[in-house]
């Protein structure tokens, strides 16, 4: 059954479209961190017993587009292959040979048309498959992509990545090269940025990736007031207090930010979909 508050942010979506009309669809952009396949996870937290609820989240808010973090190559072909017929995905694993962990986007594809894709890497080599630096503690990837909306004929460029959980210095350079090859290679599109970062709202990091020509943050731009707990981790944790903003995403400077929600059902449910809980925004591009 669905949640109170997925019907909330169902309506909310429904009046956006009909304020807006079909010319200035929303898109509904999702960050997804789906927590990748640990052997320590058992049970109820093992991912194909966590698949179902992660279908659900997809299913219950619709999702356009979902930026994704800690998703292997199993996982991908996994929910791949029960999306498929509405989404399709796309990445590669942050290693060397470019399997394994990754942040693959996935996309609905009667409504987006994949123009470009590629990958880099959050270090001082970012064309350099699995190179890692300064104090990051494992090689971090970032997905990159050009759209066409075929509703709105509008084109954009997005950015999906994981900042490195141990290492501030790594996190502040990331966010440097995010905004690095963005302005390389967005060709004058819009630009959004989606990720689990692994740092709050007050961090060096987040204030470069608040403070550009390029994006702005969705939470602090949103025309209502956000929805759900802050911190969309709770570590399988139902009754973990809750903390500060640590997954984000940034929407182009002049876009309508009209919603945002971290979608807490994981924890309203008592299920596991991960240990993350996903975040949704619903935004025009102008």
């Amino acid at each position: 059954m669905r949640s109170i508050a997925s019907y909330v942010i169902a309506a909310i979506a429904a009046m956006t479209f009909l304020s807006c009309g079909g010319k200035d669809t929303p898109i509904r952009f999702a960050n997804y961190n789906m927590r990748v396949i640990m052997s320590a996870d058992s049970l109820d937290r093992d991912f194909y017993q966590r698949k179902p609820f992660i279908l659900k989240r997809i299913a219950d808010y619709d999702f356009d587009i979902i930026g994704a973090q800690e998703v292997n190559d199993e996982m991908k072909e996994a929910l791949a292959e029960d999306l498929k017929g509405t989404y399709s995905v796309f990445g590669e694993g942050r290693r060397e040979d470019r399997k394994g962990e990754g942040t693959p986007i996935f996309y609905k594809t009667d409504r987006f048309e994949l123009l470009d894709w590629g990958s880099f890497w959050l270090s001082e080599t970012p064309d350099v498959p699995g190179s890692k630096n300064w104090d990051a503690s494992v090689t971090r990837i970032a997905t990159w992509s050009k759209f066409l909306d075929k509703k709105t004929k509008k084109k954009f460029f997005y950015i999906n990545t994981h900042f490195d959980h141990k290492g501030p210095v790594s996190r502040t350079e990331a966010a440097k090269i995010l905004l690095d090859k963005a302005r390389e290679l967005h060709d004058g599109l819009p630009v959004f940025f989606t990720g689990d970062l692994n740092t709050g709202p007050q961090s060096e990091a987040i204030a470069i990736l608040s403070d550009n020509e390029l994006v702005k943050d969705s939470y602090t731009s949103s025309e209502t007031a956000p929805t759900g707990r802050k911190s969309p981790y709770y570590g399988f944790d139902f009754d973990r207090q809750d903390t500060d903003r640590g997954d984000f995403i940034f929407v182009p400077k002049d876009a309508t930010v009209h919603s945002y929600a971290c979608i807490d059902d994981d924890i309203k449910d008592r299920q596991y979909s991960s240990d993350h809980c996903p975040v949704l925004v619903v935004v025009t591009i102008n």
